[in-house]
């Protein structure tokens, strides 16, 4: 490809198409060594799944949101703590989609790091979040979402009466694949968990608001050398409350395949105390327990669907769960369902 008249190579890049907005990424690099990653964007109404654009600004999954937040230097001017890649360009297509023209990211993703650069990472989420937290004005720009969460398990595609269905239906449970790691089956805290989630998400109401990235997993965040971290894919940047980012990082690095759950524990402890150094560090007047508070809340209101999902599955003889053999995504969801009850158990008592 000829780019003005310089040659380059595009190289597709792999991506995980869960917002529907994104039509493709790829490289563009340039003889001299120069690249950057172009991330095509695009309102796809009509798209399956529960990950829909919307064409409204009030819309959770508002397919211009992550171009409106380079284009408007919000991005470009966060305060110190978490980045997001550098914006060359914000390019309007004639087709009606946008090209961003992203930095190429040299640093390690998070799948390849150790546990403990996860705590690094989230003392840089907590830098970032925890200035607007101490005085920093709020960004008040339309596009930027609001009620994320809430707004994203209203649009589920979710038969209440249906998943309790699963859940109670012991012949599901006696499947092999299942007693292996249900022996005793939880299914009134299971239950309970479904039924709960406006009581989670009205916990997580009691909290203070700050920008929040919405979509902090691990295949998101990148190490920006020692002392920095980069998170990429800005589609849900809105308002929302303490420790609704870190809240959904832990549990998705398990549910994902990217921490063993066996290092759930240690994974929380870490995220939840770089977390709460890094609010603190620039002046945020928050407890470890509100962090705690944040952190399990989330969990308790996203993941209510998980282990309906799972029996689903098995019911529907499926071969595959979150896109692994299904004794293998079993194997990885079951030890972290069991992590999200001991968690919200000990937020109930508390």
């Amino acid at each position: 490809m000829v780019l003005g008249t310089v040659d380059v190579t595009v190289t597709p890049l792999p991506h995980t198409l869960v917002a529907a907005a994104t039509l493709g990424m790829w490289q563009v690099a340039r003889p001299d060594g120069a690249s950057a990653v172009v991330k095509v964007l695009a309102h796809t109404p009509d798209a399956a799944g529960n990950w829909p654009t919307g064409g409204d600004v009030d819309h959770w999954g508002y397919w211009r949101r992550e171009a409106d937040a380079y284009g408007s230097g919000l991005l470009a001017g966060l305060p110190a703590g978490l980045r997001a890649p550098e914006c060359h360009l914000v390019a309007e297509r004639p087709d009606g989609s946008v090209a961003l023209w992203l930095e190429d990211l040299p640093g390690t993703p998070a799948p390849a790091w150790p546990l403990e650069r996860y705590e690094a990472a989230a003392r840089h989420l907590g830098r970032m979040q925890g200035s607007y937290l101490a005085g920093r004005p709020l960004p008040t720009d339309p596009w930027l979402s609001r009620g994320w969460l809430r707004a994203y398990l209203g649009q589920r595609d979710v038969d209440l009466a249906a998943d309790r269905a699963l859940l109670t239906d012991r012949a599901l449970w006696r499947h092999p694949a299942v007693a292996q790691w249900f022996p005793d089956p939880p299914i009134d805290a299971l239950v309970a968990l479904l039924d709960d989630q406006g009581r989670y998400l009205a916990r997580l109401d009691e909290l203070p608001t700050t920008l929040s990235h919405l979509d902090l997993h691990p295949a998101n965040l990148f190490a920006d050398g020692s002392e920095g971290t980069v998170a990429i894919d800005w589609a849900y940047i809105g308002l929302a409350r303490l420790g609704e980012d870190p809240g959904n990082l832990v549990p998705d690095a398990a549910f994902d395949f990217h921490v063993a759950p066996d290092d759930l524990d240690r994974l929380f402890a870490l995220v939840a105390k770089g977390y709460h150094v890094g609010l603190r560090g620039a002046g945020a007047d928050v407890s470890a327990d509100e962090v705690l508070v944040g952190m399990v809340a989330t969990m308790g209101a996203k993941y209510g669907w998980i282990v309906p999902a799972l029996l689903r599955a098995v019911a529907d003889d499926r071969p595959l769960l979150n896109r692994r053999p299904l004794a293998e995504g079993i194997a990885a969801w079951a030890p972290t369902i069991d992590f999200i009850l001991r968690r919200t158990h000990d937020l109930d008592r508390s």
